[in-house]
């Protein structure tokens, strides 16, 4: 087994950075996200979880180690604790592996982690030494701590934050009292869709621990020993404990009917609307266990194919991008088509950051002939007068293609250089003349260029601040014209990262700053760049790394749905194994794996496999060219103001370049 996967069971013990010094605070709620199956489960500090109401038992700590104050991703594939270092780790529903979610920090106690919404996000609290304790946030797959504090910087107390099916969070605020919280605690409600000014309110002045409700509308919380539900607005309260037990740590079922808590030095549940106040169902009568449903909800694998390079590239088009003349369909309305020759590689590697800069998809041709299939999809997604970017020279793709474009009312504009070399040039200068990012990759070869163009192209979204293109290098040579572009960027203004090991000479040669992003082949290079780039995300896409039409198409695809490119030896029995652990890693976040060509490209088995590893214990239905991908992706200032509430979006170029230098040590693998 190579080393790499034994990181990955192993992982969450790699950073021993210890704080034990420091005094810890209470115990959060855990998240209340909405789902099927009402799946009870316990922690109490152990190496394992115990788990009620389900055919598995228990989950196993595979490093092992403690587990403390445990939350579950809304499909249930992963749960987030507290580490023995004061990390916040995660692990596998099945125990099957272990990571970090965010290293430790010196001299930092953490608490209460939360996953937030559709699992884009984690929440949870820390105290730093000689400081209030505050509540923090950063994406879920981060693997770095990226965030931001949510609570203010008052000089009070801001702990056990829990979240609901969006972006609001419950959090309990109390005063100083010589450095610890003291005083009557209140319940808050932190939401970000309002003025800064008005986005924390109070919503009960003499209550703790609170517990969002799966639909947001309720907040469960801990009065006088009792547990009590209220509205937002703190009214309409229930009752939902009254026997004379000590109760704490309420946690809501998926379903939103029933809450468990802790009762005296076990677990019980009563009905949420009060019907059992005075005799709640006694789960386990000791283990000083902290309860947390497991919600349970399927994710999807979906293989988006045709029967040859052009239809596969319609069939990705169709799964996303409007049919213009249909008011009523929901898709993204593209505003132009990118169109690259079918038979070889060398103008297109760049092309999928411009199909996500230009907003729309990237289709196929043959060099002399307008293929007929994808001129009706260009028919399809484009109103009359709409721009098609042809990819290379008349050598590359005809005038008499360009005719045919034309004939159909739509405007060309081309987009090339002498060479492969200088194309990229040209289609970097068309995306933003000064990118902040550029990643280089060797123009000799497809693979790395594949899944740098959707890492690129994620930062291409309309308006966005931040822009990325993809040079090409001729293998570990740095191009006249590729260096001449650089050269006319200045170094304090752009990050250049080197995509894979020839890119990287290349890249560190020219700029001693460079950032190298690579692995030992293409598909370990291919999962280290979605490492680096991403966090967060709901989609991955996977496509072989032995050819590069089905990889081109997809990776257009993935830079506009925000999500990594990943490759896999697509006629071998099984997923490759750097793609399984980018999908293990991000399956709390990730609903939906994307196979982009056929079953003899991408086996069914491979197919099967993705879904497996994105999902939870209800695992993954599959599905053949659906039509919906990116209904619920956020794109542009959507995605933006998202990322100000911890949600996906793409990292900084200071983050990206942070990520890529931490992998060394988050992996085991620095000297």
């Amino acid at each position: 087994m190579p080393a790499f996967f034994r990181r990955s069971v192993a992982l969450a013990s790699a950073l021993a950075v210890g704080s034990s010094a420091l005094v810890a605070g209470g115990t959060g709620a855990a998240a209340s996200l909405p789902g099927s199956n009402n799946v009870l489960t316990t922690s109490n500090g152990g190496t394992s979880i115990a788990v009620f109401n389900s055919s598995q038992t228990v989950v196993h700590s595979p490093v092992p180690e403690a587990m403390k104050e445990v939350s579950w991703s809304p499909d249930g594939s992963m749960a987030s604790y507290v580490d023995p270092d004061n990390g916040i780790s995660m692990v596998r529903w099945n125990g099957f592996s272990a990571w970090y979610q965010v290293p430790p920090t010196p001299n930092v106690v953490r608490s209460s982690p939360v996953w937030r919404g559709t699992g884009g996000s984690v929440v949870w609290a820390e105290k730093p030494s000689g400081a209030p304790w505050r509540i923090r946030y950063t994406t879920s797959t981060s693997g770095v701590d990226f965030g931001a504090q949510l609570s203010p910087a008052d000089g009070k107390h801001y702990r056990n934050p829990d979240t609901g099916p969006d972006l609001r969070v419950v959090f309990q605020r109390q005063d100083d009292n010589g450095g610890q919280p003291g005083g009557v605690p209140a319940v808050l409600l932190y939401d970000p869709s309002k003025p800064q000014a008005e986005r924390i309110t109070v919503i009960d002045d003499n209550g703790s621990n609170p517990a969002f409700s799966p639909d947001g509308t309720k907040v469960a919380f801990v009065r006088n020993g009792q547990i009590v539900v209220s509205d937002l607005a703190g009214e309409n309260e229930v009752v939902v404990t009254s026997n004379a037990a000590a109760h704490d740590h309420p946690t809501w079922s998926p379903d939103g009917r029933t809450i468990a808590f802790r009762q005296g030095s076990g677990v019980a549940q009563a009905a949420a609307d009060g019907s059992q106040a005075a005799l709640p169902t006694v789960v386990t009568s000791s283990g000083n266990g902290i309860p947390a449903y497991r919600p349970q909800n399927k994710d999807r694998a979906a293989r988006l194919a045709g029967t040859n390079r052009f239809t596969t590239a319609v069939r990705v088009s169709q799964s996303h991008w409007k049919t213009t003349t249909d008011a009523a369909d929901r898709r993204e309305q593209a505003s132009s088509v990118v169109l690259s020759r079918s038979d070889t590689f060398a103008d297109a590697l760049s092309g999928s950051a411009l199909a996500a800069a230009k907003r729309g998809p990237l289709l196929m041709t043959q060099p002399t002939i307008l293929d007929v299939d994808t001129s009706t999809e260009i028919q399809r997604v484009l109103a009359p007068g709409g721009t098609v970017y042809l990819l290379g020279s008349p050598g590359a793709i005809s005038t008499g293609v360009e005719d045919a474009v034309r004939a159909l009312g739509f405007t060309v504009k081309r987009v090339a250089g002498q060479d492969r070399f200088s194309t990229s040039v040209a289609i970097a200068k068309e995306i933003d003349p000064t990118p902040d990012l550029v990643l280089l990759s060797t123009g000799m070869n497809f693979p790395d260029a594949l899944a740098a163009g959707a890492a690129a192209g994620s930062y291409n979204t309309p308006g966005s601040t931040t822009s990325a293109v993809v040079l090409l290098t001729n293998e570990s040579v740095m191009p006249a014209s590729t260096k001449a572009f650089l050269d006319t960027l200045p170094a304090n203004d752009r990050t250049i990262f080197g995509i894979g090991r020839f890119a990287t000479q290349a890249a560190t040669r020219y700029d001693a700053d460079a950032v190298p992003v690579w692995g030992n082949n293409r598909y370990e290079t291919a999962a280290i760049t979605g490492w680096t780039f991403f966090g967060g995300q709901h989609y991955a896409g996977i496509a072989t790394g032995l050819n590069w039409p089905d990889a081109l198409s997809g990776g257009a695809l993935m830079a506009v749905l925000n999500g990594p490119l990943l490759l896999t030896p697509g006629t071998a029995p099984d997923l490759g194994l750097d793609a399984e652990i980018a999908l293990d890693f991000a399956s709390g976040s990730i609903r939906t794996a994307l196979v982009f060509g056929s079953a003899p490209v991408v086996s069914d088995r491979q197919l099967q496999q993705a879904g497996q590893w994105i999902s939870g214990p209800l695992g993954a239905s599959v599905v053949v060219n659906p039509t919906d991908v990116g209904l619920t992706a956020r794109t542009g200032a959507e995605s933006r103001a998202a990322a100000t509430a911890g949600q996906p979006s793409v990292r900084t170029p200071e983050e990206a370049a942070a990520a890529a230098r931490s992998l060394p040590k988050r992996l085991g693998t620095a000297g």
